[in-house]
């Protein structure tokens, strides 16, 4: 996995809102799909297809006439025509970065072509936003339609690969317009192009659609993650922007500072934060934040570096979620 980061100093919010387009673009290798620098709200949307190279990962960074943050949108598709996204997930209130417009602060980007960590200083205080990808607890890999197909009941869909299918089993279906879940009745993987049946298909789907268990587990994080978050989808699709909302929650029991690091040999523990839908409609424990982990308090100061193994993480205190260490 090509995982990189840096760290700087911001003029302003505009300023920060170029370097971090530059950094994804330039470094990691996201494409820049819409930019909307010209516009009153300034604005970059980028896209990635994963370390995969199988997802759809769609953020939309802005400049709005909100103070001293960046907002961040996701979406299932974004239209750089029409300018404007599909399906989108965010809240108006907290799915941000928080930066200064009219003085300078510092920044740490890190990130792959799965997801982005940004964690900001604004005086003393170390804010963090989580937005991408997860380390999904369910597979990743997605069958691809050959042909459109419209709604109906027992529609046959031909695929490319239906040998990740089981038969009775749920999934869900994906294009730039739409996703619901679907059951699996039939595959036949005898014939060229493959092909399964579905019990019912509510809406069309176009050439190129995506059938799989867990098809873009895309999060925004809010202005002080880890934390709450906003999904694209749930197990059953999408329902509104905030729809799909969750939390992550560090899997250390407070325990975390029996280990900050521990008295026998001097240990220091990290633990992952795990990635949940908590409301009783749509709940799942469904993956894990990538590359962020939880720590004690005693471990070390903010911005110092852990060698651990060889790998590196840098450690903040950051505001809501406290000591987390991330990997450079």
């Amino acid at each position: 996995m090509a995982y990189h980061s840096t760290s700087g100093t911001a003029d302003n919010t505009n300023d920060f809102l170029v370097k971090l387009k530059d950094f994804l673009t330039t470094v990691v290798g996201w494409t820049l799909h819409d930019d909307g620098s010209a516009e009153p709200d300034p604005y970059h949307v980028l896209k990635s297809v994963g370390e995969s190279g199988i997802e759809d990962i769609y953020l939309q960074f802005i400049n709005d006439a909100n103070t001293d943050r960046i907002v961040v949108r996701g979406s299932l598709f974004w239209d750089a025509t029409a300018h404007a996204g599909v399906k989108e997930a965010f809240h108006n209130s907290y799915t941000y970065i928080r930066t200064v417009d009219a003085s300078q602060f510092l920044y740490w980007f890190f990130a792959d072509l799965d997801h982005v960590l940004v964690v900001t200083k604004v005086a003393a205080t170390y804010y963090g936003h989580y937005s991408g990808l997860i380390n999904r607890f369910w597979s990743g890999a997605v069958a691809v339609t050959q042909i459109a197909v419209s709604p109906g009941s027992d529609v046959l869909l031909q695929v490319n690969d239906a040998s990740i299918f089981t038969v009775d089993r749920y999934y869900l279906i994906k294009d730039d317009s739409g996703i619901e879940r679907v059951q699996i009745t039939a595959v036949d993987t005898g014939v060229t192009p493959n092909t399964v049946t579905v019990v019912n298909l509510a809406n069309a789907y176009a050439v190129g659609a995506k059938i799989g268990e867990d098809p873009q587990p895309v999060i925004i994080g809010r202005y002080q993650s880890p934390g709450s978050f906003y999904a694209l989808n749930k197990f059953d699709g999408w329902s509104s922007t905030t729809g799909q909302a969750g939390s992550s929650a560090a899997a250390h029991g407070n325990f975390q500072n029996a280990s900050n690091p521990d008295k026998r040999y001097g240990l220091l523990t990290m633990f992952p934060w795990l990635v949940a839908h908590t409301s009783s409609a749509y709940k799942e424990l469904r993956g894990e934040l990538i590359e962020v982990y939880a720590i004690g308090s005693g471990a070390a100061d903010s911005e110092d570096v852990l060698d651990m193994s060889g790998a590196t993480y840098r450690i903040f205190n950051i505001s809501g979620p406290g000591w987390c260490a991330v990997k450079e």
